[in-house]
């Protein structure tokens, strides 16, 4: 039966028209406008300005949690630190860096704002290590109104289709489904791509893409299916992008190339991550800068060599504070601008594919990291081995305690796939010839 949900979706459609002239902070939701204000406000100051108001900020922050969060206490009397310390942004490196490991040793409740409204969320990475936390409400219009700022660099208009290819799955007959929040067409991403391609190709009249946004593997796949299309129309769709959005994953040579190559060489590619505390978008191939109205980031180096570890600090988020958190991924700092960070990424996120019974692939971003699986808490360290296509095995280091590897197996939720899995425990991640740790292993 269709849902009611489902059914206000579809007259949706039917509105489109009308509902892409509604501003985006009707479409998108409380606190998208205040976001946008605080972004051009912030574009206009002298870069001393900008330091200055971005210290009191973090000052502030550093402050609220330790008087309001069990865990930043705690932490921060073991590190030998209090608040007081902070004068000016110069005393910023005594505020102790916080990793994933250290909010893994306490339970999510120690580590939020007692009684603060949230909503619950988690991540991974390409490292394969789960975190369980908490964001505002308002966290997705805010994110989105820095994300706005940053593709309208690039011609982006609201009013314009875009269809996105990411972890979206639904009944594998539909190959997409409007959504109007943000006037895109979501692919189903049960659906193979050379189907999606062969129904958006057979509704060109009805539909005019101007963006393809998603992750760089599954966009590249999209576009080497275009390629391969005989459907005559598959140059006009082409010739009516203005541009490609890439997020989620790091947009390695193999992706970008084809992309360039097939849809448009317009292509935005930014770093973000689901803990919501830094955002930066791609200024040069290759090159990121921070919004300092979003997150304040650093590069901080790995003992005397020369490699740097990215950490960020939210300026949003008062219900789970990351503060100073290393986000694991390394960096090549390239200029500290104001309160604005500009770096490469020396080891980034790479997508992964699994592969089912009938070859279609499946990018481990969406599957694993794109669904809230319950047995997330549960994990320590998580990759994903395939041998032969239909079938994967989840290499999982549960937390102290948690051993029962049925129970674990019962929190995890791979419905809508066409292949087996099975769930096997492991004393420790299984690290590469290299020493590097990944999702999805070899063997």
């Amino acid at each position: 039966m269709t849902s009611i949900r489902q059914k206000a979706l579809a007259a949706s459609e039917s509105l489109a028209p009308l509902l892409v002239h509604l501003p985006d902070r009707f479409r998108v939701g409380r606190g998208y406008a205040a976001a946008v204000r605080q972004v051009r406000r912030f574009e206009t100051y002298e870069q001393e300005r900008a330091r200055s108001e971005t210290f009191v900020r973090l000052q502030g922050m550093v402050a609220f949690a330790y008087n309001n969060v069990p865990f930043y206490r705690q932490f921060y009397g073991d590190q030998g630190f209090h608040p007081t310390q902070l004068a000016s942004l110069e005393d910023w490196d005594a505020v102790p860096v916080v990793r994933k490991e250290d909010f893994q040793t306490v339970p999510v409740e120690q580590r939020c704002v007692p009684g603060a409204g949230s909503v619950l969320s988690n991540t991974g990475g390409t490292s394969g290590r789960p975190l369980v936390f908490q964001l505002p409400k308002d966290a997705p219009s805010v994110e989105w109104a820095h994300m706005h700022e940053l593709w309208k660099a690039r011609g982006y208009r609201t009013s314009a289709m875009k269809l996105r290819i990411g972890g979206t799955h639904y009944d594998r007959a539909e190959p997409f489904r409007y959504h109007p929040r943000h006037n895109e067409l979501i692919v189903n991403a049960n659906c193979p791509l050379s189907e999606v391609v062969a129904a958006l190709l057979a509704l060109i009249e009805r539909y005019c893409v101007r963006w393809v946004h998603g992750y760089p593997s599954l966009v590249a796949e999209f576009a080497h299916s275009l390629a391969a299309s005989s459907d005559g129309e598959a140059a006009r769709f082409r010739s009516r992008l203005h541009g490609v959005l890439l997020g989620s994953e790091f947009p390695a040579r193999v992706y970008r190339e084809p992309i360039g190559q097939i849809l448009s060489t317009n292509i935005l590619s930014w770093y973000g991550h689901s803990e919501m505390a830094l955002l930066a978008g791609e200024t040069a191939a290759g090159i990121y800068q921070s919004m300092p109205t979003y997150g304040y980031a650093e590069a901080v180096p790995v003992g005397s060599g020369p490699s740097h570890r990215l950490v960020s600090t939210s300026l949003h988020n008062r219900v789970h504070p990351f503060i100073r958190y290393d986000t694991g991924d390394l960096v090549e700092p390239v200029a500290r601008v104001g309160a604005s960070l500009a770096f490469r990424i020396a080891q980034g996120r790479i997508g992964d594919f699994v592969v089912d019974r009938s070859g279609a692939r499946h990018a481990l971003t969406a599957i694993i990291f794109g669904r809230h699986h319950g047995s997330f808490d549960d994990v320590q360290h998580l990759q994903v081995r395939q041998t032969v296509p239909g079938h994967m095995t989840l290499l999982v280091v549960p937390t102290p305690g948690k051993q029962d590897q049925a129970a674990l197996a019962a929190g995890f939720d791979f419905s809508g796939l066409d292949l087996d899995w099975s769930l096997e425990l492991v004393n420790a991640p299984i690290r590469s010839s290299g020493g590097k740790i990944k999702l999805k292993i070899d063997g």
